[in-house]
């Protein structure tokens, strides 16, 4: 069985650290035509940054881009962690198409704030293209880069345009994150409604680089996806998010019990289980 009947799959990958190898492994035996990848590489990028004497710093869970950054992010995740998650998947049979969010004008974005520089809010995502490269057989591994309707190029946070993609696609939304999902007190929210997220938002118990997940979260959510915040450290937790089992953090975009939601990715449970187990 098919693992994206029922609908198209978005999944947000940090980048290719040793911390998501898991996952990416995952993604290389699940993934498929019908399937997005979007990827950041935040910690390549701080990496790289040190490396070059660049200072790095952030606002509201957002990298401060200058013209220096901006070149970096785009040789960085546009190249590298694009490049070698790319041939990652496809050595492992994946049908992986490299894009950034500039090529074929795929994510269109508009400047956030003039304190964090060129740093972008996708306002238009090419969902049929994606369709396109879906029935050619390709999976779209996507760097978050993207364009103005300028010509300004522009620095997107990874969940961000995963949020958008998905919304414009509809489907199973999976964030992957370096937590159990989204915790409170310590604690880990298994289902978060947008009343309650905003909440979290505006109170300050959401902070760092869950600020934009979670609007991402509810953008996706309040679109009709299904969203998952999970630790993308744990491939068995992002397998029980495709398939719908309870995992990290369920993000809705109506009350706790308000509806029932489609669960998961049907396909998933045929495809992995068997005599070696699931992962």
């Amino acid at each position: 069985m098919s693992a994206h009947v029922g609908g198209p799959v978005t999944l947000k990958l940090g980048g290719t650290s040793a911390q998501h190898a898991g996952c990416v492994e995952l993604v290389g035996r699940l993934a498929e035509p019908g399937w997005v990848v979007v990827h950041g590489g935040g910690g390549e990028l701080d990496a790289w940054s040190a490396r070059l004497g660049l200072a790095t710093r952030r606002v509201e869970g957002l990298r401060v881009t200058d013209p220096e950054t901006l070149d970096l992010a785009c040789a960085v995740l546009g190249g590298l962690v694009n490049a070698r998650l790319v041939a990652r998947l496809r050595a492992m049979g994946v049908p992986a198409l490299g894009l950034t969010g500039l090529d074929g004008g795929l994510l269109t974005a508009t400047p956030l704030d003039p304190q964090l520089g060129a740093v972008g809010e996708v306002t238009g995502v090419d969902a049929p293209l994606l369709d396109a490269l879906a029935a050619a057989g390709q999976v779209p591994v996507v760097a978050s880069i993207a364009a103005s309707r300028t010509g300004e190029v522009l620095n997107v946070n990874a969940d961000t345009a995963a949020g958008a993609v998905a919304a414009a696609r509809g489907g199973l939304l999976i964030l992957c994150t370096d937590v159990a999902g989204v915790l409170r007190d310590g604690a880990l929210v298994e289902r978060i409604d947008s009343s309650a997220a905003v909440r979290l938002l505006a109170d300050g118990a959401a902070s760092g680089g869950m600020r934009p997940k979670l609007r991402a979260a509810l953008h996706a959510a309040g679109a009709g996806c299904e969203v998952r915040i999970v630790d993308g450290r744990d491939p068995d937790a992002v397998l029980a998010a495709l398939r719908g089992e309870a995992a990290g953090t369920l993000v809705t975009a109506g009350t706790p019990g308000g509806g029932p939601i489609q669960p998961g990715v049907p396909g998933i449970q045929q495809l992995t289980e068997g005599p070696g187990g699931t992962t």
